[in-house]
């Protein structure tokens, strides 16, 4: 694939000047918030478990023993495996293998605010070389300010590396398209293998669109009597790949012995990818999934960019802590991508119409009748259906048309494969769609890049200029009081930690005994003490470390018998909720 410049690139500095600004305003942001809504602290069960492995792998171990009594130091989505013995978070290995860096430097946070900024740098330089800088700048700003890239850029979630990941493999792979050589393919290989072993599902769509491409370029070569030369970097891409994706297997076979185990099943059984009663809470069927798809999709037109009608009221603000269904508010974060597509497809913008059109026809038994797709194969089916429908036109469309189509065809493979999977993701923003965040803000911008460009760019000060205005009154009107609606979410804050140093006479570590029922209707959640668990280490060496007395025969003399030099504070929990002897829950 020939470099497919949309228009002709421009020679002036200032757009390698501005996008270094918005990188550092992107780890500043991150930076803030993180402190500001997080107090740089896990708030959902998942940040717990990448933590909690993220501790593990810098302590130079895969695994650790379980601690007896198991239950006392028990944490959500951290497995116990009796068969050998050893406790684990149930998720992949690649994010905590990043996120241990953070751990050593003693500032887990770091790692995703530092990712944060390279992810701006990366989309400018995707859209440069993809596009024009412009397009690259404009879709780095949009990057910068996204409520989504603010909300999980501060917290200590996975999708951010993800996203950096598939970026990377993305400007790798253009690249290599252009000029066949090993560097290119190997940089493609290790971000893709890295991808795999972080979010295989997105890992998986970036490599799909990325197959069909490679096709393209081996029919060609063979023509042209150079297959060689372009089939050997793209088999080290491959082969990168699956070494580095091999990293999953040997976690898995460390964890338990069996490289094939899935470790989220460990948890729920249900806990998988598929259609049936296999998969979800009460089975997946394909209507499930439409139905979490558009619920999501509502939201994603929100948070993309924060453009979106109606107040922020409570309605709103309630929905940010529990949504499940619509979002209250029309988005309007889609808005500029159907005139990105038209801008990018330039010539052949009624093939892409007409391709539009019949993907639609593809939808609609879906939404007429959605009964007909009820069985696993059925419904399978129509998913493939759907996503070779997203990667076809890469065959025929060229230049810049085939690269914006590159750009749709990954972020459509993402969301269809996301429907796969038993549920949505509406806490912490439509989190399952975060890597097309970078895609959807290269199509937006195409449109305002073009015209920056009309009329010998006398339109670029006012474009820019407006954009820059947008985004920063959504930075105030939107996404401030949107991240900022999670501070102490799930219970969790500093002030808690805070709350038991006070409470020291010594100086000797701590040991916080959190005392409550495991059953009953009082029984306690992690939420109760989960600022606790925050700060308590896989290997209970931290200076604070919590455990449950839940009320088994010799619980409390066990604890107290594990740590004899400890400082014992205690604590009394019901529900959510825990307190200090002798004051008000």
């Amino acid at each position: 694939m020939t470099n497919p410049a949309l228009f002709p690139a421009s020679k002036r500095p200032w757009h390698h000047l501005a996008s270094l600004g918005l990188v550092l305003l992107a780890f500043s942001l991150s930076a803030l918030l993180s402190r500001a809504a997080f107090d740089r602290l896990p708030h959902l069960e998942d940040e717990l478990a990448y933590l909690f492995q993220a501790r593990i792998f810098a302590s130079g171990q895969a695994t650790v023993n379980i601690p007896e009594p198991r239950q006392a130091y028990w944490q959500p989505f951290v497995v116990d495996y009796a068969p050998t013995g050893q406790r684990f978070a149930k998720y992949s290995p690649g994010w905590p293998l990043l996120l241990a860096l953070g751990v050593l430097l003693g500032q887990p946070w770091l790692i995703n605010a530092l990712l944060s900024a390279l992810n701006v740098a990366l989309v400018y330089r995707l859209g440069s070389d993809l596009l024009d800088r412009d397009t690259g700048l404009m879709a780095a700003l949009l990057l910068t300010f996204s409520p989504m890239a603010l909300l999980l850029n501060a917290s200590l979630m996975a999708h951010t590396s993800a996203l950096t990941f598939g970026l990377v493999f993305m400007c790798a792979f253009h690249r290599l398209a252009r000029r066949q050589h090993w560097a290119w393919a190997t940089v493609a290989g290790l971000a893709l293998g890295a991808l795999a072993i972080t979010r295989p599902l997105p890992a998986l769509a970036l490599a799909m669109p990325a197959i069909v491409l490679s096709l393209i370029w081996l029919a060609r070569a063979y023509r042209r009597k150079h297959f060689g030369r372009v089939l050997r970097p793209l088999l080290l891409l491959a082969a990168l790949t699956i070494l580095v994706g091999l990293l999953l297997p040997l976690f898995n076979a460390a964890a338990t012995g069996d490289p094939r185990q899935n470790l989220y099943t460990l948890v729920w059984t249900y806990d998988r990818v598929g259609f049936g009663d296999c998969c979800g809470r009460n089975g997946h069927t394909l209507d499930k999934a439409l139905l979490h798809a558009r619920y999501d999709l509502s939201l994603t037109a929100a948070d993309l960019f924060g453009w979106q009608i109606g107040p922020l009221d409570d309605a709103v603000r309630d929905y940010w802590l529990d949504g499940n269904t619509w979002y209250p508010n029309p988005g309007l974060s889609f808005l500029l991508i159907p005139f990105g597509l038209l801008v990018g497809l330039g010539r052949r913008w009624w093939a892409g119409g007409l391709w539009l059109l019949i993907g639609l026809l593809w939808l609609l038994p879906l939404l007429v009748q959605p009964d007909t797709f009820d069985t696993p194969l059925l419904s399978w089916g129509w998913l493939i259906g759907a996503l070779i429908w997203s990667w076809l036109p890469l065959l025929w469309l060229r230049g810049r048309a085939r690269a914006t189509w590159w750009l749709l065809s990954v972020a459509v493979s993402l969301i269809l494969l996301q429907m796969a999977y038993w549920v949505g993701s509406q806490r912490y923003s439509t989190r399952y769609y975060f890597e097309a965040v970078a895609l959807l803000s290269l199509l937006t911008a195409l449109p305002l890049s073009w015209l920056a460009r009309q009329w010998g760019r006398r339109l670029a000060l006012p474009v820019y200029g407006a954009l820059v205005g947008v985004c920063m009154l959504s930075l105030v009107s939107y996404s401030w009081p949107r991240v900022m609606a999670l501070h102490g979410f799930n219970n969790i804050r500093q002030a808690h930690i805070d709350a038991v140093e006070s409470r020291r006479t010594t100086d000797a570590p701590l040991l916080v005994i959190v005392e409550g029922p495991a059953s009953g209707a009082d029984r306690v959640r992690w939420r109760a003490y989960g600022s606790l668990m925050a700060v308590t280490g896989p290997r209970l060496d931290t200076p604070i470390v919590v455990a449950w007395d839940y009320g088994g025969d010799d619980v409390r003399e066990a604890i107290l018998a594990r740590f004899p030099d400890r400082e014992v504070i205690l604590m009394i929990a019901r529900e959510n909720h825990a307190w200090f002897p002798g004051t008000s829950p």
